[in-house]
C-alpha cells in the first residue's frame, strides 16, 4: 500500500508540474502576442502623428507653396481641384515616404485615412508573397496584428477599376476594425469619403456601400478590364440582398469608374467564410 501511495503521489507530482509548465507557456504565448500587438500599435500611433498637420499662418502656406517639391504641388493642386468641383475639404497629411521607405519599409507606397475612425495607416504592398502583411507587422516580425496591404494584381497608382485594399478585424478596435462602424446607417450617411495619399497625388473616395459577403477572390473572379463586367459586377452590389448591406441609393455607375474596396473579417464565431466590406467610388 505505501509502495502503491508513493507511486499516485509522484504521479500526482508529475502531472502538476506538467500542467504548470503548460501554464506557464501558455503564459509566454500570450504575453508575447500581446507584446506584438502592443509595439506595432505604438510604431502606427507614432508614424500617425508624425503625419499630422498643424494649422499654419497664411504667409507660411505661401512660402511652403512657393518651395514645395513637385509632387506637393501636385497634392495640393488635385486636393484644390476637388474643393471647388465637389466642396470637399481634403485633410493635409505630412507624409515622408522617403524617411518611411528608410525607417520603416520600402515597401509602403501610399496612406489610407478615414476621419472618425482609427484608420489612419500606411499601406504595404510585398512584391513577391501576397500573403505576406497578413501575418507579418510593421517591424517585421510575424503575427498580429499584420499590417493594411494591397495584393500585387493591384497596381501600385490606383489606376485599377477595382482596388482592394485588406486589414485585420482587431478586438481593440486597430487596424480595419473600424470598418464595421460602417454597419449602422447614421454612420454611413455622415462619414462618406476615404482618403488615399501617395508620394505625388491625393485619390478622394466617396462610400457607397457596406456589407458583409462571402470570402471569395474578387480580383481573381472577375474580369474587372473589362468596362461592361464592373458595370455589372457594381449593379449587382446594388441589388444584393443581406440584412447587413447599407447603399448609398443615389449612386450612378458607369464601365469607367475606379472602385476602391476596404475588405476586413467577421468576428463572429464559425463565420471565417464571410468578410465584411466597404466599397467607395473615386472622385474624378
Amino acid at each position: 500500500m505505501k509502495k502503491n501511495n508513493r507511486k499516485n503521489i509522484e504521479v500526482r507530482y508529475i502531472i502538476g508540474i506538467a500542467a504548470l509548465l503548460c501554464m506557464l507557456v501558455c503564459v509566454v504565448i500570450l504575453a508575447a502576442g500581446q507584446y506584438k500587438r502592443w509595439k506595432s500599435e505604438n510604431i502606427y500611433n507614432k508614424l500617425a502623428e508624425a503625419t499630422t498637420v498643424e494649422e499654419k499662418k497664411e504667409a507660411d502656406t505661401e512660402d511652403d507653396t512657393e518651395a514645395a517639391p513637385d509632387s506637393i504641388e501636385g497634392y495640393k493642386r488635385e486636393a484644390a481641384r476637388l474643393a471647388v468641383k465637389y466642396g470637399i475639404e481634403v485633410p493635409e497629411k505630412n507624409i515622408d515616404f522617403d524617411k518611411l521607405h528608410k525607417e520603416v519599409s520600402e515597401d509602403i507606397y501610399a496612406w489610407i485615412y478615414i476621419p472618425d475612425t482609427n484608420i489612419d495607416y500606411p499601406v504595404f504592398q510585398h512584391p513577391t508573397d501576397n500573403a505576406y502583411y497578413l501575418e507579418h507587422n510593421v517591424d517585421g516580425s510575424e503575427g498580429y496584428p499584420g499590417c493594411i496591404y494591397t495584393e500585387n494584381y493591384n497596381s501600385k497608382d490606383f489606376s485599377d477599376p477595382q482596388t482592394i485594399i485588406y486589414g485585420h478585424n482587431m478586438r481593440d478596435g486597430t487596424m480595419f476594425s473600424d470598418l464595421h462602424k460602417y454597419e449602422e446607417q447614421e454612420f454611413f450617411d455622415e462619414n462618406k469619403y476615404v482618403y488615399i495619399y501617395t508620394e505625388d497625388m491625393v485619390y478622394v473616395y466617396r462610400i457607397f456601400a457596406a456589407y458583409q459577403t462571402n470570402n471569395a477572390h474578387q480580383l481573381l473572379n472577375f474580369d474587372f478590364s473589362k468596362k461592361e463586367n464592373l458595370l455589372t459586377y457594381l449593379e449587382n452590389v446594388r441589388a444584393l440582398g443581406s440584412e447587413l448591406k447599407i447603399f448609398d441609393d443615389d449612386v450612378v455607375f458607369s464601365g469607367d469608374d475606379q472602385v476602391l474596396t476596404l475588405s476586413t473579417c467577421v468576428m463572429k464565431e464559425r463565420q471565417f467564410h464571410l468578410r465584411y466590406l466597404v466599397q467607395a467610388l473615386r472622385l474624378q
